[in-house]
């Protein structure tokens, strides 16, 4: 339940930023989740974060943040 959670969370932070922000933002947002994810592993805490878990997350804040901007595109074309 908790790894669906995040990965809808992440979904949502992504399509979020791809809505409002430029690129440094989702390269700040991927920093973040890799010092999380260290700071998750170093503290000890349960459900430990491998770099294949990693991945998939940042892949899908990636994902969710190109559909973001897709639908911010095309939401400024039919405004005109």
């Amino acid at each position: 339940m908790s790894v669906l959670m995040t990965l809808i969370a992440l979904a949502a932070a992504g399509a979020l930023i791809g809505l409002r922000f430029k690129v440094s933002a989702l390269l700040a947002a991927t920093a973040l989740l890799a010092i999380g994810s260290l700071a998750w592993n170093g503290f000890g805490f349960p459900g430990h974060v491998s770099v294949l878990k990693f991945l998939i997350l940042a892949f899908v804040l990636a994902g969710a943040y190109i559909i973001g901007v897709l639908l911010s595109v095309r939401w400024r074309q039919t405004a005109e």
